[in-house]
């Protein structure tokens, strides 16, 4: 028996399956049929497994860095007031290591991700900036000008808020 002789054979024995299982064969076929287009058109909502899994570990992140900025503000001694700046440098590159750890599964999950690590990287940015200005010019209202960034920088924020929000 050659290869091709083997693969009449195989093709012969399939069609004679099938025609005895006519009724089992169409059925299976219908039933892969629907639940193919079911999967490569439904839209899951992966917005309560995010809330429940990934969005405490980013909140916690952003409530450290959120409070110490504002322990920043708070402060009247000047000393304390620039280490709690740069605490909450160290704890925005913190949060953005934490947002980067996170891969949501759907298209708008990536997409809002990738939102609220963008603004997270332009706050380490700005912060940077911040700080260089500060050793440049030791007048600098650094809290000022970080709350003037932030500012323009929280609609970034907003569209993942959005997003987790519904």
């Amino acid at each position: 028996m050659d290869f091709t002789e083997l693969l009449r054979s195989l093709a012969l024995t399939c069609i004679d399956g099938f025609r005895r299982n006519r009724l089992p064969v169409f059925l299976s076929v219908i039933a892969l049929l629907l639940t193919g287009a079911l999967a490569l058109t439904s839209d899951y909502d992966e917005r309560p497994r995010y809330r429940k899994m990934v969005l405490p570990k980013i909140e916690k992140a952003e409530n450290q860095f959120f409070d110490i900025m504002y322990e920043a503000e708070k402060e009247s001694d000047q000393k304390w007031r620039i280490r709690y700046f740069l605490e909450g440098h160290r704890r925005a590159a913190a949060a953005l290591r934490v947002v980067r750890e996170e891969r949501p599964l759907t298209e708008r999950g990536r997409k809002a991700q990738r939102e609220l690590a963008r603004y997270y990287e332009l706050v380490d940015e700005e912060l940077a900036i911040i700080r260089t200005e500060m050793s440049f010019n030791e007048s600098y209202d650094y809290l000022a000008e970080w709350k003037l960034q932030n500012a323009k920088l929280l609609a970034i924020r907003g569209r993942w808020l959005a997003w987790v929000r519904g």
